[in-house]
């Protein structure tokens, strides 16, 4: 009696958890995962993937992105708005390609969500970060083809290519949204206050420089002279500088005036009228005094009698500033 109660619990059980099953109709099947996912609060990668039913929805031609293009490179950007895939969790990445012309800088920017993995192709590049304002420091190296760097999340960073052929790299970023905030073109997007506070000028210089930012990618500039844009010197903001012609023609006053070593040069009547001094016997302490004077001016050309250890660029500006008082203290 006890053998026979059991078997019909064992059979009722069987029977419930046949219920159970799915039958061939609520199965997951390409006729109804769509509706599966519209009744569905939360859903899985597989069936967000689901959505992309073309095998073309997983890859994307670069030719096929419009480039930004100066005369000094191009860029191609990558990301969720030309291909939808890389806002999936089990992808969440984008891409940036470029190309930058002898000279030319990718403008300093940040990316406010994503940090960057550069891989360069070809060419020789200066690259660079800068630190957060806790702990300010230049980073700074050169990056020769078949290299990888890498950018921090959120740090201001950029490249210039600083060889005689163009250099080609491509960025990879962990997020299909990593924005990208140019600093310079951010800047002036404050109001004319700010920026002139900020640059510590007054507005209306700070607005005609402003007024005459280029695009991206930038072209280098001089250290002195007119401002260099992609099309050409910027009208109203040139710096002037003296041609070598007029620097080499005195006035007709200039010419006329006698030069110090003019003026100091005797006549020979002079030198006959004037005693030669005799030779000075200096001692030893005028020796010493001379010396020491050597010496001063030396230690103040060099700014200090250690020689420096090798550093890094950050160090270099600092060890910069420290000569420079160490110099004075000197006078």
């Amino acid at each position: 009696m006890a053998n026979t109660r059991a078997a019909v619990h064992v059979l009722a059980a069987l029977i419930a958890a046949a219920s159970l099953l799915p039958s061939r109709a609520d199965a997951i099947t390409p006729a109804n995962l769509a509706a599966l996912r519209a009744d569905s609060q939360f859903t899985t990668e597989e069936n967000l993937r689901a959505n992309f039913d073309d095998p073309a929805d997983f890859s994307v031609r670069i030719a096929d992105i419009t480039p930004t293009t100066t005369p000094q490179g191009t860029i191609v950007s990558g990301g969720l708005e030309n291909l939808a895939v890389f806002g999936l969790s089990s992808v969440d990445s984008a891409f940036t390609r470029f190309t930058l012309q002898p000279g030319a800088h990718n403008l300093a920017h940040t990316h406010p969500t994503a940090s960057e993995t550069l891989f360069s192709i070809s060419g020789t590049m200066d690259v660079f970060f800068v630190e957060a304002n806790e702990t300010p420091r230049l980073v700074e190296s050169v990056l020769e083809a078949e290299s990888v760097t890498v950018f921090p999340e959120g740090l201001i960073h950029g490249e210039r290519c600083i060889s005689d052929e163009p250099c080609e790299f491509i960025s990879f970023f962990n997020t299909g949204d990593p924005g990208v905030v140019t600093v310079s073109e951010r800047f002036c997007d404050l109001n004319p206050e700010a920026r002139a506070a900020g640059l510590f000028l007054p507005q209306d210089q700070v607005n005609a420089i402003c007024d005459g930012l280029g695009d991206n990618p930038a072209p280098n500039q001089p250290e002195q002279g007119e401002r260099v844009l992609n099309d050409g010197p910027v009208e109203g903001v040139q710096v002037e500088t003296p041609t070598p012609e007029a620097e080499a023609t005195p006035t007709p006053e200039e010419e006329a005036t006698p030069t110090p070593e003019e003026e100091a040069t005797p006549t020979p009547a002079e030198e006959e009228a004037t005693p030669t001094p005799e030779p000075v016997n200096n001692n030893r302490r005028n020796n010493r005094r001379r010396n020491t004077r050597r010496r001063n001016t030396r230690r103040s050309s060099r700014g200090s009698l250690i020689e420096p250890s090798p550093v890094s660029v950050a160090e270099r500006h600092f060890t910069v500033h420290v000569r420079v008082h160490y110099s004075l203290d000197q006078l």
